[in-house]
């Protein structure tokens, strides 16, 4: 059942998923085209040093990427949910409201991490064009911790959206913006690389938490 909820989930997002994909890969191009202007105006030597010696970074614009195209999979996938009060017919399933909610979640997680994953391998792509492996290696723990804020993007929204109280909408999407910003601090390029084992854990809290607003709609609407 929950391979069901899964793929009616995915199709129902699949055309305004893959906007968000190609404007990922848009970005991504223009990144390239960036990054190449960067060599065509220097020497080589000139920009490796800005990038590693002085943590210039060459691929900024893709920093609020992962978080908007999280925000936008979660807003496509639950607001006519709820707008509708479609997601109720979801909770007359013959499974528990916490294993329709996971099949959702799964399903918005797997079109989200596409997305990511699509990014952090155009800008591997990218960069080990241009730049040596420790460049490579800096980039990608850079970029690492702005994917890890889409996910958190995606999940806040989701508990934002699904929660049928106002007040708690509220509280919900302040918080979300907190740990979300945590993720988007501006730091040395790959400062974040200790922590990022401790950066998992907002995360996996996230999940269990989007529980939470499931049940209350669903005892408030089917008591």
């Amino acid at each position: 059942m929950i391979q069901s909820i899964f793929r009616k989930e995915f199709f129902k997002i699949r055309v305004m998923w893959l906007l968000v994909l190609i404007a990922n890969l848009c970005l991504l191009v223009h990144i390239w085209i960036s990054t190449r202007r960067l060599f065509i105006l220097d020497h080589p030597e000139v920009v490796w040093y800005r990038v590693l010696q002085l943590g210039q970074i060459h691929f900024e614009h893709l920093k609020f990427a992962p978080l908007i195209s999280g925000i936008l999979i979660a807003c496509f996938q639950f607001l006519p949910e709820m707008w509708g009060e479609r997601f109720r017919l979801s909770l007359h399933l013959p499974v528990s409201a916490g294993f329709a909610a996971m099949g959702h979640l799964l399903a918005g997680l797997f079109a989200y991490l596409l997305v990511g994953l699509t990014d952090l391998g155009g800008l591997w792509l990218i960069t080990s064009i241009y730049f040596p492996a420790q460049g490579i290696m800096v980039s990608l723990l850079t970029a690492l911790p702005w994917a890890m804020a889409g996910i958190c993007a995606y999940l806040g929204m989701a508990l934002t959206l699904l929660e049928p109280n106002f007040r708690l909408k509220a509280v919900n999407l302040a918080l979300t913006a907190g740990v979300a910003g945590c993720y988007l601090i501006n730091v040395q390029p790959g400062a974040f690389t200790p922590s990022l084992p401790v950066l998992i854990v907002p995360l996996a809290l996230m999940m269990p938490a989007v529980m939470v607003p499931v049940f209350r709609f669903r005892y408030r609407r089917m008591g």
